[in-house]
């Protein structure tokens, strides 16, 4: 495929995919506000408890391929039918594989067969997830408003059939195969959207070289993101497995506001990243290139972090309502782990480029063992704000302090501590603003 658009910015690219997550994150809020306040904390923390399990596997259903497969696009746009359809046809077998695993998890479960209904419900959305292939495509060519167009549109489609639900008293699966629905209806769409601006779903083709290359390649990133989401989630887990419905309802309510944050830094690396690709095979101040990610994605953590403890207080009860005013000092405590997540986000993607992605394994077990450590002492006496405190301190042992652990890591580690250490450097956040302005 080919096209004759040229290149938007790099500020352009931003601002289409700042306006497009802005958008569905206002969306989602009403939307998710609603349908908690109908459902109730119990079955508010059942329908959220099976999309964790269900998400544990989410990794499998991509594979770990995008970064891997954007960088070969930016090397060999020529073979871009021969990338994308094989990407797609991998991602097809590992969204199977991943329901699979989904099944398995609930076995031996309380409540294990109304459970895999919920989660299994939610997980038939990543077969269609293979489609989403074509997004790398965008991502290549920097046309974010192009995907931007499309999962806008999707989100309002899945947004008015949750409202429906409320509106007829639906059953509880219904919901949950409505957040199925929403992972493929933005499928489809970005599909639709490649083919009616030059591409050729059918052209594509599945080379079976290509796919071993790819996932040898991607299988340690794919381990590491499993661990990712095992980590990402696992104290959500714990909290049901404790505390009961009740209590998951009130911290899933937190955990899901600071969920919408989390994709903030997949939107600056989806637009930067082939330009960091360039710039490190031109070798182009990429050190210089890779502290100005590091410094954005953090000082944005840290703006996030100051709006939750700011405006959590009087937002949750204004949104879920009264039932869920626990949640608002979950929330105060999860804030403080945007910062670390987005700093983390960038060291993922200096990983990425120097061939570095062996650590994530290690790196992301150290934090399920240190989330789950802290949150077998932490849940029974704190409750559901021990959860949020367990979680925050193995983000930062996983995302940061390993990075001082691993010897061929220091150097990321440098410009780690430099980022985090943002908010008292008033001169570099003037010299940041003005490269951003600038871009």
């Amino acid at each position: 495929m080919s096209t004759a658009s040229p290149t938007p910015t790099v500020r352009t690219n931003l601002a289409w995919l700042f306006a497009d997550r802005v958008w569905r994150l206002v969306l989602s809020f009403v939307v998710l506000g609603i349908v908690a306040r109908h459902l109730g904390v119990e079955a508010f923390g059942r329908l959220n408890y099976a999309a964790s399990l269900a998400a544990l596997f989410t990794a499998f259903a991509t594979l770990g391929l995008e970064g891997i497969v954007v960088r070969e696009l930016v090397r060999r746009s020529q073979d871009a039918d021969l990338l994308l359809g094989t990407a797609a046809g991998l991602r097809l077998g590992g969204s199977l594989l991943a329901l699979l695993a989904v099944g398995l998890a609930t076995l031996g479960q309380r409540d294990g067969p109304a459970l895999a209904e919920l989660a299994l419900l939610i997980a038939l959305g990543f077969v269609p997830q293979a489609l989403e292939a074509t997004d790398l495509w965008f991502q290549k060519e920097t046309r974010a408003a192009l995907s931007a167009r499309a999962r806008g549109g999707a989100a309002v489609i899945g947004a008015a059939i949750k409202l429906w639900l409320v509106q007829i008293n639906a059953p509880l699966p219904w919901f949950a195969a409505a957040l199925g629905l929403d992972l493929a209806f933005a499928a489809l769409a970005l599909a639709i959207t490649y083919q009616l601006t030059g591409g050729h779903l059918l052209a594509w083709r599945f080379c079976p070289r290509t796919a071993r290359a790819l996932v040898r390649e991607s299988a340690p990133l794919l381990g590491a993101a499993l661990l990712v989401a095992a980590y990402l989630r696992v104290e959500q887990v714990m909290v049901r497995a404790l505390l009961g419905d009740g209590a998951a309802g009130v911290y899933f309510a937190a955990a899901r506001l600071a969920e919408q944050w989390l994709v903030l830094p997949g939107l600056i690396v989806t637009a930067l990243y082939p330009l960091l690709v360039r710039g490190q095979a031109e070798g182009s101040a990429h050190a210089e290139r890779m502290q100005r990610l590091f410094d954005a994605l953090t000082g944005l953590g840290w703006l996030i972090a100051l709006g939750a403890v700011v405006g959590g207080p009087w937002f949750i009860p204004l949104l879920f309502g009264e039932k869920y005013r626990a949640a608002v000092p979950v929330l105060l405590v999860l804030a403080l782990t945007a910062p670390v997540t987005f700093n983390g986000a960038a060291r993922a993607q200096w990983m990425l480029l120097e061939k570095q992605t062996r650590y994530h394994v290690p790196s992301a077990l150290l934090g399920i063992a240190i989330n789950i450590t802290l949150g077998l002492w932490a849940l029974p006496r704190f409750g559901p704000v021990g959860a949020a405190a367990s979680a925050l301190i193995g983000y930062v042992g996983s995302a940061v302090a390993t990075s001082w652990l691993f010897a061929p890591l220091r150097p990321c580690a440098r410009l780690q501590l430099r980022a985090l250490l943002l908010p008292f450097a008033p001169r570099r956040i003037r010299e940041l603003w003005q490269r951003i302005r600038e871009a």
